[in-house]
């Protein structure tokens, strides 16, 4: 199955208005990074990735340009990619992979960072060529016949303007609407508020939710012991990324072996060397590496051995759509990462206090999320349709 073009479209989103927070960092603009391998037997294998720092740019204006790493797939990786066999995939993730450690990537302005990205979304469209090649979906090609995969939903970000009674309405939906796991933002606010905040949440959705709270490193680790200590009433399922990004795995290390909460980390590593090493010393007790991120999920698959020989279940940052494929076929995948929906509700005055997931929009099929459950379709590949219309118009480069 002989690949015949790579194409590369570059799509960004309108800014966020207002922008929501998360514990240090707004989220302002959503941008993706779509490829499309093409075969000689007519087959085309579908990638992306929202995780791929500069690949646009913003004039003082607001109008956006391709970045310089809109470049490494047409570029750098194309180039190795036509011509050959798409069944191969593991050879070519390992030439894809051979950039990062050759001399001329750094000559171009590129980071590994970038190229890792890049390459995530190359080898999730060799996996749907595979697939789709075999007429499978991607869980039953893998060895599963399980489609129906747990989610928590990712919820309660900061936003201005967003009062406890929001945040409060916001949660109380989500168990309403059968999820039975929630994770939301701290550390953006005082310890103090953001308590308080938890205990409301933990009240509005009742005993049996599954609650996590994610830091996004806005504690040292001295701040994250003490903060997991107040917490605790709220019975939390996990603490995600608790320390500060200087403390490294020992910052970790030090909170796990302190506090009962169990630790969730991984969302940045960037290879199955990384997540080991991470696994060794950090003391986490979920992993959440991110295929969509960096690596594909070739590297990904990696990284759940890697997990299973330790123990520690697989729980994997954003991406549900793809990632419940993988999480569905190994034996310690536990749940995946979903956001709310923004079409399913018609309050619009509400609306504006919620994460709006704007980026739905870009697909004409999208697996159903049913009781708490993403639910796969029998298709196959990722199961997945882009809305061309929404293509086009978010499109602001394609080679």
């Amino acid at each position: 199955m002989k690949i015949t073009k790579v194409d590369v479209q570059v799509l960004v989103w309108p800014p966020f208005d207002p922008p929501f927070w998360m514990s240090l960092v707004p989220v302002t603009t959503a941008h993706e990074l779509v490829v499309r391998i093409h075969t000689e037997d007519g087959l085309v294998g579908l990638g992306h990735t929202d995780q791929l720092p500069g690949i646009f740019t913003t004039d003082r204006s607001g109008n956006f340009a391709p970045g310089n790493a809109a470049g490494i797939v047409p570029g750098a990786i194309a180039p190795l990619l036509v011509g050959q066999d798409a069944l191969e995939h593991e050879r070519l993730w390992s030439d894809m992979f051979r950039l990062t450690y050759q001399k001329n990537w750094s000559g171009k302005g590129w980071s590994r960072r970038q190229i890792m990205a890049s390459i995530a979304a190359v080898d999730m469209a060799l996996w749907d060529l595979k697939a789709k090649a075999l007429g499978l979906p991607v869980y039953r090609l893998l060895g599963t016949g399980s489609n129906r995969v747990p989610c928590y939903l990712a919820g309660g970000y900061y936003r201005d303007g967003k009062s406890l009674d929001h945040l409060v309405s916001e949660c109380g939906k989500y168990a309403r609407q059968g999820f039975k796991a929630l994770k939301m933002r701290v550390g953006g606010m005082t310890l103090e508020e953001d308590v308080e905040r938890v205990a409301a949440v933990r009240e509005a959705v009742g005993p049996d939710m599954k609650l996590m709270l994610d830091v996004n490193e806005a504690y040292d680790s001295q701040e994250a012991i003490r903060a997991a200590e107040l917490y605790t009433p709220s019975d939390i399922f996990w603490f995600e990324e608790p320390a500060h990004w200087y403390e490294g795995y020992s910052g970790l290390r030090r909170v796990a072996d302190t506090i009962d909460i169990p630790l969730a980390g991984g969302e940045q590593c960037e290879t199955r060397w990384d997540a080991a090493e991470m696994v060794e010393q950090s003391g986490i007790r979920f992993m959440e590496f991110d295929c969509m991120r960096t690596g594909g999920p070739s590297e990904w698959l990696k990284v759940a051995a890697v997990c299973s020989a330790k123990g520690i279940p697989m729980a994997p940052h954003h991406g549900p759509h793809i990632h419940a494929h993988l999480v569905a076929a190994v034996p310690n995948g536990t749940f995946v990462e979903v956001f709310p929906d923004p079409f399913t509700y018609p309050d619009q005055d509400e609306l504006q206090y919620v994460r709006w997931d704007k980026k739905r929009e870009m697909f004409a099929t999208y697996p159903e999320t049913i009781d708490g459950d993403m639910v796969l379709p029998d298709t196959p590949g990722w199961g997945i349709e882009l809305d061309e219309d929404t293509i086009q118009k978010r499109t602001i480069w394609q080679t």
